[in-house]
């Protein structure tokens, strides 16, 4: 099984290498692990929602918020 937690961690830290990452504060996974919070350094949030994802699913759709 996929750990989405560590899914969110690797994806935070390669979108901080991107210049993308220049706008993001932080990407948070909720405890049930069902949301992706995208916060922005402006103080906006985006909410991505991830409760029937696979790790490449969850990626995809974080992304495509962003993008």
């Amino acid at each position: 099984m996929e750990n989405k937690k560590d899914i969110v961690m690797f994806l935070e830290m390669l979108l901080m290498a991107t210049r993308a990452g220049n706008d993001i504060d932080k990407l948070l996974l909720s405890e049930d692990q069902t949301t992706v919070t995208i916060q922005y350094r402006n103080g906006c949030k985006k909410e991505v929602c991830v409760e029937a994802d696979s790790g490449i699913s969850l990626i995809r759709d974080v992304v495509r918020v962003i993008d």
